[in-house]
């Protein structure tokens, strides 16, 4: 069997390339041959691993992933393999698997009449019914079971197709054994990490952090994965005990130096900051609308609508800091992982 993987980038370079590039790993320890097939290479590939790259495409964005799946779809033609798994993290049309990494497209929105028309947005709801709806496609693998239930409300006539999810692997090295963290009744240090801070609810979490302070005076936050400059405006002359990292790429330490992860997305697929924190044995306070959210109970600390109230928020976030966390350990390996998708693989080749 050989398996390919299709992705536009391939690298540690975010949420989705991280799966696509550790499943690979995964998959090449267990000798089984590995192809990835990519618009661009960031970074070198492990040990195992072909990659093809097939070039940018020109933007705009909507219409370079259309080029992307023609381009694609003319590799396959010409290098053809039997045995073969085609393994999609994108828009394609050749593949037999693929995984869902985002909310549906335009998922619980009112339709306005620019909608309907906008060729950008026929041409996704096209690719998007495509990947889910092509007659080579045996397994949609949606990364949390809060996705695999957006997609079977939008696409009824897919559900068989739709497996169970998948979660992310957690790259860190994690805890050995339990270490209770008392933190400081007057500080502590909340953490948010994410690029795209709005959707991930960073002006929340500073409504929180802002609140909280009246009760913890030195209770501080630090924000890793979005700029200074984009966020700056967030922050008042009166704010103090706030720390902007930027793009990091020790998380280890990072997550290391906070008491609490808080994570009110809008809306998130997965949200593997979550899953990352929990393994480092730090607490988490996050939206129901995380995928992440499923994995986060007592042990791990608390979840709540995005829609809370900040006093709502601010009681949560109080209770966590006050207690001793973790209560028990996380790890998700990204061997299980590769051994959940061999069984997908084999029963279609079957």
């Amino acid at each position: 069997m050989e398996v390919v993987q299709v992705v536009k980038n391939y690298g540690l370079v975010g949420g989705m390339e991280e799966y696509v590039f550790r499943l690979a790993e995964e998959l090449a320890v267990q000798d089984i041959p590995t192809k990835i097939v990519c618009e661009s290479q960031l970074g070198e590939p492990s040990k195992g691993i072909e990659v093809v790259e097939l070039g940018s495409n020109r933007k705009p964005h909507w219409i370079s992933h259309f080029r992307f799946s023609a381009k694609v779809n003319r590799w396959l033609q010409q290098n053809p393999q039997r045995n073969r798994i085609v393994h999609s993290h994108e828009r394609q049309s050749s593949h037999q698997v693929s995984t869902f990494h985002t909310t549906p497209f335009n998922f619980d929105r009112k339709r306005s009449l620019l909608h309907r028309v906008s060729p950008r947005h026929l041409l996704f709801e096209r690719l998007e019914k495509r990947e889910i709806h092509g007659k080579q496609v045996k397994a949609v693998v949606p990364v949390s079971s809060n996705l695999g239930n957006m997609l079977k409300i939008k696409y009824p006539s897919a559900r068989e197709r739709i497996t169970p999810p998948i979660h992310p692997g957690v790259a860190l090295d994690g805890l050995n054994n339990l270490i209770r963290k008392t933190v400081p009744i007057d500080g502590g240090v909340i953490g948010f990490m994410g690029k795209e801070w709005q959707r991930k609810g960073l002006p929340q979490v500073i409504s929180v952090w802002r609140e909280l302070k009246k009760e913890r005076p030195k209770l501080a936050i630090r924000m890793a994965g979005v700029s200074s400059d984009e966020i700056i405006h967030l922050f008042g002359n009166n704010d103090r005990d706030y720390e902007v990292l930027g793009f990091i790429e020790d998380k280890k330490s990072f997550y290391q130096s906070i008491d609490l992860l808080l994570h009110p997305a809008k809306k998130e697929a997965f949200g593997m900051v979550v899953s990352e924190a929990m393994t480092m044995g730090v607490p988490v306070l996050c939206s129901t609308e995380c995928g992440a959210s499923e994995l986060v109970d007592e042990d791990f600390g608390i979840q709540l609508p995005f829609s809370g109230s900040i006093k709502e928020w601010c009681a949560a976030a109080s209770d966590i800091l006050k207690d001793s966390y973790p209560k028990k350990t996380f790890t998700r390996a990204w061997h299980q992982v590769a051994t959940e998708y061999l069984n997908i693989y084999n029963n279609n080749l079957s």
